[in-house]
């Protein structure tokens, strides 16, 4: 009898998480270029650079790019992208290729573009990203994302493919897709699109989807690289490998005419608590609201210009003294706090590939909580970043590690940090140790992130069952989000009880356990870390 109550609070839990769970999938626009300039001009050189020369670029392309308003201009609220047959610095074809590297970039939402494909054979229009750690990691590495090719000789047909480690070029995995009835597409303007999560990437034609990506599709030793932020690029090739070159029924001048190219964030996901931190990703005022610690000369606010960013454009950079002797660098703020408060923490960090932290320093993102006369009284860290990090990626780094402030050993692992009796403020420091062998080497910050601990359940159980005395719960992830499983004996009791913490691997991850009560309620939750 006590089992069957058992498995009714269970399923009356779940049915009720089920119902309140799940929501429609939304979009809100936070950037977008409508080419709206005047008739003549170039794009907006606060969101486009430009690729530049000849040389086949990797396809054995034939054309020259250039930056004159000859191949890429405004007109008639629309950018053109315009490839010639022309004699131009050793090249028989000119055309354009922008970019939003060095300005912007996104990690995940829905990037979009509503498009007039030229036509003709060797014609190669495409609309794609590429990783902003390619100048670190290289391609495919650093990930490639094509929201819409199109290859003159296949007038009915659009391709979207993904690149990566294990599965580019050639290999690519991706999916074409044509209009109703086999319409051309040069024929018209239309709505090519991705959207993007952590663990998938969806390609859309006019709304219709027609290809998908998850981390479970990718070949044999294949990496699911697209957790780092991307850019965009708009283009049109002339020849290459794929194509094929233009013949005699290519007519010039071509042209690609973009109407608009706008990104989505989503929009339906449950707000987590606010940071608490100010300018945490040193886009207003630099280093305003942080105090610098150590020497002034290695606390470095630096741009995407130099160095990897995580988002916006600026990052924090840091690194030894070099004064022969151990040394502490960093930047720290302080908030007020009461004892009892519990709090999240993380923060992205990266050790650039060209300048790789070396010998014994260490870096890491701490909290901290101190009475009024600034005394430590407990203290937390994220794992150390070290020689033995590899290099070039973003790493979103919890404040998990509780040390006693007094050795600096480590006590254990937690999931919440919690101000204990007496604390008046918590302090939050990002922080670099160099011992006196002087190694060279530095560490990026960015995004850092303090705020009060909150959940959020995301997740609904897709399987619940019982095998003899053991309990196993299954639920879907998304990559790399951390996940905790927790309980009560009764709804009725005043909070939930952690059962396990795990981060998601964008599968279906379960969780096997022995239950102690004649009554207990579970729930998956996505802690706001």
């Amino acid at each position: 009898m006590k089992s069957k109550l058992f498995l009714c609070s269970i399923s009356l839990f779940l049915l009720l998480t089920s119902a309140f769970g799940q929501t429609n999938p939304g979009w809100t626009l936070v950037w977008s270029d409508e080419f709206n300039q005047p008739d003549g001009s170039s794009p907006n050189s606060a969101n486009w650079n430009y690729d530049t020369g000849g040389g086949g670029w990797g396809n054995s392309e034939l054309e020259n790019y250039t930056s004159r308003t000859n191949n890429v201009r405004i007109q008639n609220g629309q950018l053109i992208i315009e490839a010639r047959q022309e004699s131009f610095q050793g090249s028989s074809y000119t055309s354009g290729r922008i970019k939003t590297e060095n300005h912007i970039s996104w990690a995940y939402g829905r990037l979009e573009a509503r498009i007039k494909i030229p036509r003709g054979q060797g014609i190669w229009p495409a609309f794609w990203t590429l990783g902003t750690n390619i100048t670190s990691l290289n391609w495919p590495t650093c990930g490639e994302i094509d929201m819409m090719e199109n290859i003159g000789k296949e007038p009915t047909i659009v391709h979207g493919t993904a690149h990566g480690p294990g599965y580019s070029g050639g290999n690519g995995i991706g999916g074409p897709y044509s209009l109703p009835g086999s319409g051309t597409f040069a024929d018209g303007f239309h709505n090519y699109a991705i959207e993007w999560t952590t663990n998938s990437i969806k390609w859309f034609v006019d709304n219709v989807q027609y290809f998908s990506i998850v981390p479970t599709r990718l070949p044999s030793g294949g990496t699911w690289v697209f957790t780092a932020p991307q850019f965009i690029i708009l283009n049109v090739a002339v020849g290459g490998q794929w194509p094929g070159n233009p013949d005699g029924t290519t007519v010039f001048p071509q042209q690609m005419l973009v109407d608009y190219v706008r990104v989505y964030a989503p929009s339906n996901l449950v707000a987590c608590s606010p940071n608490l931190l100010t300018n945490p990703g040193f886009e207003v005022g630099g280093l305003a609201n942080w105090t610098i610690a150590g020497g002034s000369g290695n606390n470095v606010l630096e741009s995407i210009k130099n160095v990897p960013v995580h988002s916006g454009s600026n990052v924090f950079k840091v690194y030894g003294q070099f004064i022969g002797a151990t040394n502490d660098s960093g930047i720290r703020q302080d908030n007020p706090t009461t004892p009892g408060t519990v709090y999240t923490a993380n923060a992205w960090m990266l050790t650039p590939g060209n300048d790789t932290i070396a010998g014994l320093n260490s870096a890491w993102y701490e909290v901290s909580f101190r009475d009024s006369f600034g005394s430590t009284l407990s203290m937390y860290r994220t794992a150390i970043v070290n020689s033995n990090t590899p290099a070039g990626g973003w790493m979103n780094l919890a404040v998990t590690n509780q040390l006693n402030p007094l050795t600096m050993a480590l006590i254990g692992s937690v999931t919440n940090l919690v101000a204990p009796a007496g604390a008046s403020l918590v302090r939050c420091r990002c922080m670099f140790k160099q011992p006196p062998a002087n190694a060279a080497g530095s560490v990026l910050f960015d995004d850092l992130n303090l705020s009060t601990a909150t959940t959020t359940a995301v997740s609904v159980p897709s399987a619940f069952a019982r095998s003899g005395t053991t309990m196993n719960l299954a639920f879907p992830t998304y990559l790399n989000l951390p996940y905790q499983v927790q309980w009560k004996a009764n709804l009725t009791d005043l909070s939930w009880q952690p059962l396990t913490n795990m981060v998601g691997d964008g599968l279906v991850n379960s969780v096997s356990f022995q239950p102690q009560f004649s009554s207990r309620f579970y729930q998956v939750v996505r802690p706001c870390n």
